[in-house]
């Protein structure tokens, strides 16, 4: 995925790199015959049973720990994990191929049991901390952030709880036109979030969650332009 700049209040720079790891590569054979063809040839293997799509073309269901290998066209291959357990959790990799064979290994079972959702809350096993489903649904400044939370019975959370949030690749959900890489249990309405961290007396600590890391900076309380309020439940 492209390094992407975004206007506004709030700059995020999204270098975004691939989750995959690195798998046993497919015979030698097998990727002379694909460049014979002018193809190239992709190694895929998953911790968890996905249904599989490769540039957008259904694959069918790859089975745990079981490799797959598929001839694709030359140029980006966009390959798409989808829990067959989890509906609505997917694993993503996005790379570009030219020539020969290439591989990905999706690690992604234990993250996708990782979150539950009941009454409004999502839990995070990893944590243990409860977080309200939804965000606050608009632009929001600190103060305003705070007392939505409050109102909600709950609070702010740290910088450092709020970046625990993010999945790497191995989890997205849509957050205003972008998507953001945490579960997909949660309704967000953008990618910027306030925490309760301050910084400097009139700034505090903002983790934008659309990158394959958090995006970290510290902004005036007054900003309130692409903020949003993602608050823990109450009892946390």
């Amino acid at each position: 995925m492209a390094t992407r700049f975004e206007k506004g209040s709030l700059l995020l720079l999204c270098a975004v790199s691939c989750l995959a790891v690195p798998a046993k590569t497919a015979a030698a054979g097998e990727c002379e015959a694909a460049q014979k063809a002018g193809q190239v040839l992709l190694t895929i293997k998953s911790d968890a049973d996905c249904k599989l799509t490769i540039n957008d073309k259904p694959e069918g269901v790859l089975a745990a720990g079981k490799e797959r290998a598929v001839r694709a066209p030359k140029g980006k291959q966009v390959v798409r994990c989808a829990s067959v357990a989890a509906p609505g959790a997917v694993a993503r990799d996005e790379r570009r191929m030219d020539e020969g064979c290439d591989s990905m290994d999706f690690e992604v079972a234990q993250v996708w049991r990782r979150f539950t959702a009941q009454k409004g809350a999502v839990t995070d096993s990893e944590s243990g901390l409860s977080w309200m489903q939804s965000d606050n649904g608009g632009d929001v400044d600190w103060s305003g952030a705070e007392k939505y939370c409050k109102s909600k019975g709950g609070r702010l959370p740290s910088d450092k709880e709020l970046k625990q949030l993010h999945t790497g690749d191995a989890l997205s959900t849509p957050c205003g036109e972008f998507p953001c890489f945490t579960s997909h249990l949660f309704r967000l309405s953008g990618r910027f979030f306030w925490t309760s961290t301050k910084f400097e007396g009139d700034q505090a600590i903002v983790v934008g969650m659309a990158g394959v890391r958090p995006a970290v900076q510290s902004v005036k309380l007054t900003t309130a332009k692409d903020a949003r309020a993602l608050c823990l439940a109450a009892g946390n």
